[in-house]
């Protein structure tokens, strides 16, 4: 079917985009030359009577939508039987587009990309409206960097989750939460799931369960784990990392709670980057001047002019940093409809017959036959728009005060970066260490442990922010290591498998993991085998937690005769026959199996004696 002329009071352009639900064009209205975007909905579906019922309905809801995160709906309306809506025109390319592009993008964009998803997210859900087919396809990335969501609501217009007539279930299934799936309730956390699965996509550059048929991604997000992203990607944050897999946990309530506390946790991830990374920068640039000022000296220089220059450069070298806190002035906004058209301003007077248009435009022109057309937010525009264009003298004392509040930011922005570019003392980073520990674990305190760790290796508290840095580390290769032998794709090696095996159940059974381990180290820990630099990194660490077990579990609290027995039994099994050994074990077992201060000692013979009673 050839496109029409002419929808409502808009002049149909070129197709930008078609699917199974509808085509979209772009569009102009007639008389104000406006351009927008037009969807025009497929006659199989707009011919069915509960879409019709629930369309009018729907768009009340969607007019509550007005965030800038939001492509804005502007009318709807049909022609001929024909129903279609119109909405604001964004010039830009898909995020779907951009990751078929980039392959993947970096960690840094997909922080930024999220945070402006979780805002237009966090509004729509305050006003109870659920986007409910959130995929790369329905973001748009404007030339300006902004991203916008598109169809927001829709799906549940076209009956997203239900049944079709042909029995098919509606929606992109790479995307989908397994609520959806199974037809069961839809709430604000199925959106947060199909966020983690943008999220996911952006990092690997494709969805958590890539499938060429839907079913096949549907059994998977039911019953399936995603590829861990740290195996996918090891550079990845680890805050990032465990957020993105909360985000696509199959239970609802094990995701976050609201799109608001995902964009607060964001942001804060952010903002500890930034920070590690300003760090780092002062700390090279410190060292730089300090280089200087030697060779200065060197050459006979009284300093004066060193600590000038030093200073200087300290301040310039954040320039860039200091001119980003300036705010944008908001006195600039240009109230422009679509932004395709970001040159495009509007007059009072043309405003005022653009609202007479709209109401006439169907009587303007032969073809708007058999048609009915509604805006949905004339008068608002009007308000954006009936503004004059010179500060009125009563508003002068507003625009005072815009500019007073921009220095005090400014000058709250300089404090700051100066804050950021003076190192911490010892003392100060080892109380923030453990201030971060004891409200959000020694995990969100990773960016200052290493900044100890790497400024002040001679500190007394070194080695106790080292063993916190190795346990992380001990932390993160275990569950990497159980994420790598749970999917199967890469086997783990032989002492990758030991290693894992050694170290379960040490918070348990320490005594029983402290010999496990040690028998790891015994097969591994010889200078002939330490080649590879992952087999040297798990001897460190298990070197340390063999030192953490013997602190948890000492000795002293063993009695000595049951240490006593604990060595006796070590030796037999080590260095004596099977026979012997087993002999033996029976005589610690039957001699001291009532005696309190040997059960340590007797535990371990039985143990031993369920291992090598087989062999005899």
């Amino acid at each position: 079917m050839p496109s029409p002329e002419f929808l409502g009071p808009y002049r149909i352009g070129v197709l930008l985009g078609k699917g199974g639900m509808g085509s979209v064009f772009e569009a102009a209205h007639e008389t104000s030359k406006e351009k927008v975007a037009v969807k025009l909905i497929a006659a199989h579906v707009a011919d069915e009577p509960r879409f019709r019922r629930r369309f009018a309905a729907e768009v009340e809801t969607l007019k509550r939508l007005r965030h800038n995160g939001i492509v804005r709906l502007i009318g709807y309306g049909e022609q001929e039987g024909q129903l279609f809506y119109s909405m604001e025109m964004v010039e830009g390319e898909s995020l779907q587009q951009r990751i078929q592009r980039l392959k993947k993008i970096d960690y840094h964009s997909t922080m930024d990309i999220a945070i402006e998803v979780c805002a237009a997210l966090k509004h729509a859900h305050d006003v109870g409206v659920i986007h409910r087919d959130l995929k790369p396809s329905n973001l748009i990335i404007s030339k300006q960097g902004k991203v916008k969501l598109v169809d927001f609501g829709i799906a549940k217009l076209f009956g997203f989750g239900e049944q079709t007539l042909a029995g098919s279930v509606l929606g992109t299934a790479d995307y989908m939460a397994p609520e959806q799936a199974d037809g069961s309730g839809i709430t604000v956390r199925t959106d947060l799931y199909a966020l983690g699965s943008l999220m996911y996509a952006m990092l690997t550059g494709r969805p958590p369960f890539p499938g060429k048929r839907a079913t096949e991604v549907i059994r998977s997000l039911r019953t399936e784990r995603p590829a861990s992203l740290d195996l996918i990607d090891p550079d990845l944050p680890l805050e990032l990392v465990e957020l993105v897999h909360q985000l696509l946990e199959k239970k609802p309530e094990n995701r976050p709670p609201t799109a608001l506390s995902v964009m607060n946790r964001l942001k804060a991830m952010k903002m500890g980057l930034h920070h590690q990374k300003t760090l780092n920068e002062s700390s090279h640039q410190t060292a730089a001047i300090e280089h200087d000022f030697d060779e200065l000296k060197s050459n006979g220089s009284d300093g004066t002019q060193i600590t000038e220059i030093s200073q200087v450069d300290l301040l310039s070298g954040d320039s860039s940093t200091l001119r980003s806190v300036q705010p944008k002035n908001k006195a600039s906004f240009n109230p422009t409809i679509a932004s395709k058209n970001t040159d495009i301003t509007i007059t009072p007077e043309e405003q005022q017959s653009r609202s007479l248009n709209l109401d006439l435009a169907l009587d303007l022109h032969p073809l708007h036959t058999d048609t009915r057309f509604e805006t949905v937010d004339s008068d608002h525009i009007a308000t954006a728009m009936d503004r004059p264009s010179d500060l009125r003298a009563s508003d002068l004392w507003k625009h005072a005060l815009s500019i007073s509040i921009m220095g005090a930011v400014l000058v709250a922005g300089v404090v700051l970066i100066l804050r950021a570019v003076r190192q911490p003392t010892a003392d100060e980073l080892h109380n923030q260490i453990l201030s971060i520990i004891s409200t959000s674990g020694p995990v969100a305190a990773q960016n200052e442990i290493t900044q100890f760790l790497k400024q002040f290796p001679e500190d007394k508290r070194f080695e106790e922010i080292q063993s916190l840095d190795r346990t992380m580390d001990l932390e993160r290769m275990l569950r990497r290591f159980t994420v790598q032998a749970k999917l199967g794709i890469t086997p783990l090696a032989a002492s990758e498998q030991g290693f894992l095996d050694a170290m379960r159940g040490r918070e348990q059974e320490p005594l029983e993991a402290q010999e496990r381990i040690e028998q790891w180290l015994a097969i591994y820990a010889t200078d002939t085998l330490q080649t590879e630099a992952s087999l040297k990194q798990m001897i460190v660490l298990a070197e340390h937690e063999l030192a953490q077990l013997s602190l948890r579990a000492p000795a002293i609290l063993i009695d000595p005769r049951a240490s006593e027995l604990l060595h006796r039994i070590r030796e037999t099994v080590d260095k004596a026959p099977a026979e012997t050994a087993v002999k033996t074990l029976h005589a610690i077992i039957e001699l001291h199996h009532d005696q309190q201060w040997a059960e340590p000692a007797v535990a371990e013979a039985k143990r031993l004696l369920e291992t090598i009673a087989p062999k005899d």
